[in-house]
């Protein structure tokens, strides 16, 4: 069985190179896919616990697309960004219940410092100016080191861009993204500020 199937995040991927590329080498590029994913385990066993596995299977597949000729950083972003926009319409709906808006707002803070803890192996520093705007820097994220210790650093974007997408449905929350390390910056600027007039 091919272990990307198993992949919750990444199963998806498979219907997008078959709308993109057809269902011959979408089939043969995800069953590459799926024994690259197993050697890289195979080889770095210790990496299935790593706080950054989720790169895993981006890997994998950002190696094979590139063997095949494919754009695969376009492919796998594109993907990340079709994620991010689905995990949006549920943030939305949720923080559009009577009162849910406030209530995130209110422990944003530490909703943000939870996400961000050097214990899910980010470094950051805070930068929160309460209580107009909660932010961080994202200094150093599991997801990228591991991607850059693998050799495919740009694998990585796709999670970004997800993560990008997904934050934009928090109802009276503008969220400002400017920066990502991955794609060389000193750090990933978080801004998050109350807005009433942003639905």
């Amino acid at each position: 069985m091919n272990p990307l199937n198993s992949q919750l995040f990444y199963r998806g991927f498979y219907n997008k190179l078959k709308a993109s590329l057809g269902r011959e080498s979408a089939g043969k590029i995800w069953d590459e896919a799926g024994k690259e994913y197993r050697r890289i385990l195979e080889s770095h066993p210790e990496l299935k616990h790593h706080k950054g596995a989720m790169t895993l299977p981006a890997v994998a597949l950002y190696r094979v697309l590139t063997s095949h000729g494919s754009d695969a950083a376009g492919l796998l972003n594109s993907y990340g960004e079709d994620m991010g926009r689905r995990f949006a319409r549920i943030i939305h709906t949720v923080t559009s219940l009577p009162g849910a808006d406030r209530l995130v707002w209110r422990h944003i803070e530490s909703i943000m410092i939870k996400m961000s803890s050097e214990k899910l192996g980010y470094r950051r520093k805070l930068v929160s100016e309460p209580p107009e705007m909660y932010g961080v820097d994202i200094l150093s994220c599991p997801y990228h080191e591991l991607a850059k210790q693998l050799g495919n650093e740009k694998a990585v974007l796709c999670i970004c861009h997800m993560d990008k997408e997904y934050s934009q449905g928090f109802r009276h929350i503008r969220y400002d993204r400017n920066s990502v390390v991955s794609e060389g910056a000193r750090a990933c600027e978080y801004r998050l500020r109350f807005d009433p007039d942003k639905d």
